[in-house]
């Protein structure tokens, strides 16, 4: 089918608004992405951090409860599994390819 001028031109500039969409939406969600990332990163020095001085005040009870012949009852065993994957999975998150 010959398309008019006008029409060549409409289907033109459909074209290019659809490309510039297409690559800002692929900005955003490498932007965010990024964001994410960097969150995630923060979180888990978070826990790293709360987890190492867990142990720490579990050590000060279990010292403290020895001092007063009682038993160690707390317990500091990590909070959550290492199970980020499995996580991620339930999510419905993957991997994405940028």
């Amino acid at each position: 089918m010959d398309l008019n001028r006008d029409q060549n031109q409409f289907y033109e500039q459909a074209r290019e608004r659809c490309r510039q969409d297409v690559e800002q939406m692929n900005n955003t969600i490498r932007v965010e992405w990024q964001h994410l990332n960097d969150e995630i990163k923060r979180v888990q020095e978070l826990i790293q951090t709360l987890e190492t001085r867990k142990q720490t005040v579990g050590q000060i009870y279990a010292s403290s409860s020895e001092m007063l012949g009682l038993a160690n009852d707390l317990d500091v065993s990590p909070a959550i599994k290492d199970t980020a994957e499995d996580t991620a999975d339930d999510l419905g998150v993957g991997e994405i390819d940028l």
